[in-house]
């Protein structure tokens, strides 16, 4: 007797029937109904969901001396400042010898670093330089029509068609912040 050529492998049938069951369970779980609580969509980017590894809230609010953990995604950040008292949040409080202060040791998960506690001498910066240090000091070189009241050493360095233009001379510990313009907006610097 002749065969069609329609032979049915084991790897085929197995491979079908993984294939039937993974639906099934979609369309089991995609059937359920769902309560208030879960119905606001939350992105791993919310501010309010930058939380620690036990799930808790935020062990500090800004942080001056933060390391990013290069090897664990999504990103995730710890502070290095060293403060009088740790938060009610943070998970594990060390004190630092000859009781100088105390260092909370917790991992906070966010796509974004979180806010520096001391305010840079700009707003934002397009063109910023800094060093290859872990902690960069940066300089911003922006010419703009007026520079930021954070800043301590703002000076007139050339004018367009008349009008004034500063920049900060200032030095910063730390990341330059956000650019002021982005291309893919059109906004065009000075």
């Amino acid at each position: 007797m002749k065969s069609s050529g329609m032979g049915t492998s084991p790897a085929i049938v197995v491979l079908l029937g993984t294939m039937m069951l993974v639906a099934g369970f979609n369309s089991a779980t995609a059937s359920r109904p769902c309560d208030d609580t879960t119905s606001t969509l939350r992105l791993p980017s919310s501010p309010n969901l930058m939380t620690t590894k036990a799930g808790v809230g935020q062990p500090w609010e800004c942080c001056d001396w933060i390391i990013r953990d290069p090897d664990f995604r999504p990103t995730r950040w710890q502070c290095n400042d060293v403060v009088a008292q740790c938060s009610a949040d943070c998970r594990d409080c060390v004190e630092l010898q000859g009781g100088v202060g105390y260092i909370c040791r917790d991992w906070v998960t966010s796509l974004w670093q979180p806010p520096v506690c001391t305010p840079r001498p700009w707003d934002c910066c397009d063109a910023a330089v800094c060093d290859r240090k872990l902690i960069p000091d940066c300089v911003c070189t922006d010419v703009v029509e007026a520079c930021s009241s954070n800043c301590q050493e703002c000076v007139a360095v050339e004018s367009h068609g008349g009008d004034p233009r500063y920049r900060c001379f200032d030095s910063f510990h730390g990341y330059p912040g956000p650019k002021c313009s982005e291309p893919w907006m059109g906004k065009k610097r000075d």
